[in-house]
């Protein structure tokens, strides 16, 4: 058999991988492929001897995928929507198709979305498709055009294009800051009580970073989401340590005061897209529209 012929055979097997990956049946995927039961299993089990690894767990009335298959799921799906949206590009002179948007709900509610009718405007006939989930690892195996991640930094195997550092300041009510005397010293946190979100990890990296020795995980609050810490501290709960992208809004309104230091979180907001995205005119638009808003944000600052 022929290289090429070889190659269309696997193509042919990796497509029928991919559906029965999606359904995770092998009969559901027969009816998707109009192939029977027994077909797709004698095609998955050839794909596994080329490959020379298991892509499926087999289990008694379930099929699950292996951490090989996993990753080929993940390859397979970058691949097919780059080569979609490459087809949808020839077929159309303008921009136009789906832009597949991947970040957190906090990041989409507080920073995304007040903007993002000015990018409809200019690409009307692009549909967007905004999906929200709480970690970056949640977005592994979805094919999207472009993400904003809040992490470190490192994205194997991703083109990334860091967009602003994120800054952590505490904020409270002002009547809460006057009632304990937050205005006057800082040591007067001693006295307050603090306001987690997500994890108890964030204040005691920033009580450290000021050098103040300050127990702020006993008896303390905690949020599932850092949009139910800050509502906490504009209703005189306590002080939350706020994202200063995000709280911004909220002091220049009075709704919320900073009393003391801010401290870079060692974090950031990435632009993150698969390897070769980048090239893509969808990414492009998008990354040059994100960074506008960002210079219209440091404009007016």
């Amino acid at each position: 058999m022929s290289v090429l012929s070889n190659r269309q055979q696997l193509l042919s097997l990796l497509h029928t991988f991919s559906v029965a990956a999606k359904h995770l049946s092998f009969t559901l995927a027969a009816n998707e492929l109009f192939l029977t039961q027994g077909g797709v299993s004698h095609r998955i089990k050839k794909l596994e001897q080329q490959l020379k690894f298991h892509l499926f767990v087999r289990k008694t009335r379930r099929l699950e995928l292996t951490p090989e298959g996993e990753r080929v799921l993940a390859m397979l799906n970058t691949s097919f929507e780059l080569i979609f949206s490459e087809l949808e590009d020839i077929q159309s002179g303008e921009l136009s198709g789906e832009l597949y948007i991947g970040t957190s709900g906090y990041f989409a509610s507080a920073w995304l979305l007040p903007r993002l009718s000015s990018f409809r405007k200019l690409y009307p006939n692009l549909s967007l498709k905004l999906q929200t989930k709480q970690n970056r690892s949640d977005f592994q195996f979805d094919p999207y055009d472009v993400a904003i991640f809040y992490s470190e930094g490192r994205y194997p195997n991703h083109h990334s294009e860091r967009l602003f550092v994120g800054i952590r300041t505490p904020v409270c009510s002002p009547e809460y800051a006057k009632d304990h005397g937050l205005l006057d010293s800082i040591d007067n946190l001693r006295n307050a009580n603090f306001i987690h979100s997500g994890s108890r990890n964030a204040w005691p990296h920033w009580l450290q970073e000021v050098g103040l020795d300050i127990d702020s995980v006993s008896g303390s609050d905690l949020y599932s989401f850092n949009e139910q810490a800050i509502d906490a501290a504009r209703y005189s709960m306590g002080v939350a340590l706020g994202r200063m992208e995000f709280v911004q809004p909220m002091l220049d309104s009075g709704q919320l005061v900073a009393p003391f230091d801010s401290i870079d979180s060692g974090k950031g907001y990435d632009l993150v897209c698969p390897q070769g995205m980048q090239h893509r005119t969808k990414f492009q638009v998008f990354s040059k529209w994100i960074h506008s808003q960002l210079d219209e944000v440091g404009s007016t600052e």
